[in-house]
């Protein structure tokens, strides 16, 4: 595996640069416009064939690194201190670190543009966007127009651009006072939904409804919804969904019912309630899919799991014989759904049944029982595409790439210097 520096990428970069500014051809083409611009022009990243997958790592030293699942290169992009937390929106990297009250951004520079009926692909050189700073553990959730950082400790909420975090500035739309404590800030389209608490004491964690809210952070009069417990959010190819002790909510935005050409969206509420006789400890807590298909999948306490198609309105129990910590669906025509379980083997399950189609050994040996594990095993993270799943395995210093259609087969395995705390998959 080949690791280079951000550093390295940029200067063969501005050399290239630089030989393509002695050519009379590319010193006159004029750049494109508004007008002459070809569809999918994206002004500073070129567009590509295929999705420019990466592995986004971040080891014990904070270093985060961007694995190129293509070439099988590696790219350090930044240091950082005392990271707690990584998510993705597919591009952006967020870097949480709890005691500093900070998360930073990180652009991946690979990304993939979802028009429904065709995608495009694109990639550019990764960046450090910045710094968003609050108190606490922050939370952050990406959409296409607005990304949302939410710091617990404070109840601090913070509204950004996303567009501006893609040309590398951030631009806080609003920074606004929310219930401290659990909670969620979760942007769909131009509106954002915030956890609300109607009743102090009404619920396990005092959060019992969810309310709309503007990009400047103003509630919407009468967008509101109950929902007991809240507890888990994913966004999926038909909304996002939010979990509640009696089922899920899912949000849709219809931005043609604000009128033609209208930027403001529209939130709808529905519930897709539990099937009967599910017991508290068997809710779905978290979520997880390979990013933009409409079915999701949670743990379902200690007997399995539940599949929830968002298009269907549909919960589906899957049982299983051993505990899971993690499972996300694929969501593919083979309809495979792929878990860790809690001995660390990666299981395949068939949604019709929750049979196991195949398992890995166990590929947790050293971080199951290494000092400190149960922050290690927090860290851990089973992330799912198109062709393959991965699994990072901190005190073993590896990442798996699994191969879930063939057998659970593990199709490459990474080394990772100075244990892969964090993974985040991008450029899906």
């Amino acid at each position: 595996m080949t690791t280079r520096t951000v550093a390295s990428v940029l200067g063969a970069a501005a050399l290239l640069g630089i030989t393509a500014c002695s050519s009379p051809a590319a010193s006159t083409a004029p750049a494109p416009t508004a007008s002459t611009a070809p569809h999918g022009y994206v002004a500073g990243a070129a567009e590509m064939a295929e999705p420019q997958l990466h592995l986004a790592t971040v080891n014990s030293a904070g270093r985060l690194d961007l694995l190129d699942l293509l070439d099988g290169t590696s790219t350090s992009v930044t240091t950082l201190e005392q990271v707690s937390g990584v998510s993705t929106d597919g591009r952006f990297v967020f870097a949480a670190a709890a005691e500093q009250g900070a998360v930073t951004i990180v652009d991946s520079g690979a990304w993939t543009v979802d028009h429904e009926d065709h995608q495009h692909y694109y990639r550019a050189d990764p960046a450090v966007v910045g710094t968003v700073t609050g108190s606490g553990a922050g939370v952050t959730s990406g959409g296409g127009t607005l990304t949302t950082v939410r710091f617990a400790d404070s109840g601090t909420a913070v509204i950004l651009d996303t567009g501006d975090l893609g040309d590398g500035t951030i631009t806080e739309l609003a920074r606004i006072d929310v219930e401290p404590g659990p909670g969620m800030l979760v942007p769909v389209g131009d509106r954002v939904i915030a956890g609300r608490t109607d009743a102090p004491g009404s619920a396990t964690n005092g959060i019992d409804a969810v309310q709309v809210l503007t990009s400047s952070g103003a509630p919407i009069a009468g967008a509101t919804a109950d929902c007991a417990e809240l507890s888990g959010t994913i966004s999926t190819a038909v909304g996002v969904v939010f979990g509640c002790s009696d089922g899920a909510l899912l949000a849709t935005a219809d931005t043609a019912s604000a009128g033609e050409g209208a930027a403001e969206s529209t939130i709808t509420f529905e519930r897709i309630p539990y099937p009967a006789g599910v017991a508290a400890t068997d809710r779905a807590l978290e979520f997880a899919n390979r990013a933009g298909r409409p079915t999701v999948a949670a743990v379902a306490g200690d007997t399995g799991a539940w599949l929830l198609d968002t298009r269907e309105r549909r919960w589906s129990p899957l049982m299983t014989d051993t505990p899971l910590l993690q499972v996300s669906a694929v969501d593919d025509s083979a309809e495979h759904v792929v878990a860790l379980a809690d001995d660390g083997r990666v299981l395949v399950l068939e949604a019709a049944t929750g049979s196991t189609l195949a398992a890995t050994e166990p590929l947790l040996p050293a971080t199951l029982v290494a000092a400190g594990a149960e922050a290690l095993v927090a860290g851990v993270e089973l992330t799912v595409d198109a062709g393959r799943a991965y699994l990072n395995a901190p005190a073993d210093g590896l990442v798996y790439e699994i191969d879930y259609a063939d057998g659970a087969r593990i199709a490459r395995t990474f080394p990772i210097d100075g244990e892969p705390r964090f993974l985040a998959e991008t450029g899906r």
